[in-house]
């Protein structure tokens, strides 16, 4: 199976396996390149002050940030598992988030919300004049 493939199919080996488990398995980290290690810990959040900076030579599996991780690869997992890492999926929701800026599913929201709670939204619910609240 290609690595694009490994990333994106619905059926993918890495949407079975426990990746949190075999990520913390010692000497996986250090199969990285000294690069790799330093740009994906680029992705996570700072040190807070005071705190030491990130040590590419430690697992960040083996740090305080564990359980941020594992939730993350979780997800990332669910959504591959699910489909959402599909070139078609992706290019669906790109579409969709452009058609709902473009007011596409305004009338089919609105009559939702009347079906459902028995009331239109008023105009400007928020306030002045630009949704923000007035003072």
């Amino acid at each position: 199976m290609s690595e694009k493939r490994l990333l994106t199919a619905e059926r993918s080996k890495l949407g079975k396996v426990d990746l949190a488990t075999s990520l913390r398995k010692e000497g996986a980290w250090d199969t990285l390149t000294l690069e790799t290690r330093k740009r994906l810990y680029a992705l996570l959040p700072a040190p807070r002050p005071g705190e030491p900076p990130h040590d590419p030579d430690v697992n960040p599996l083996k740090t305080p940030l564990r359980p941020y991780i594992e939730e993350e690869l979780r997800i990332w997992q669910d959504d591959l598992k699910d489909g959402k890492e599909t070139k078609k999926w992706r290019e669906e929701a790109m579409l969709a988030g452009v058609e709902r800026r473009e007011g596409k599913y305004d009338e089919w929201k609105e009559s939702e919300r009347e079906r459902n709670f028995g009331v239109a939204e008023p105009e400007n619910a928020l306030g002045g004049e630009d949704g923000e609240e007035d003072a």
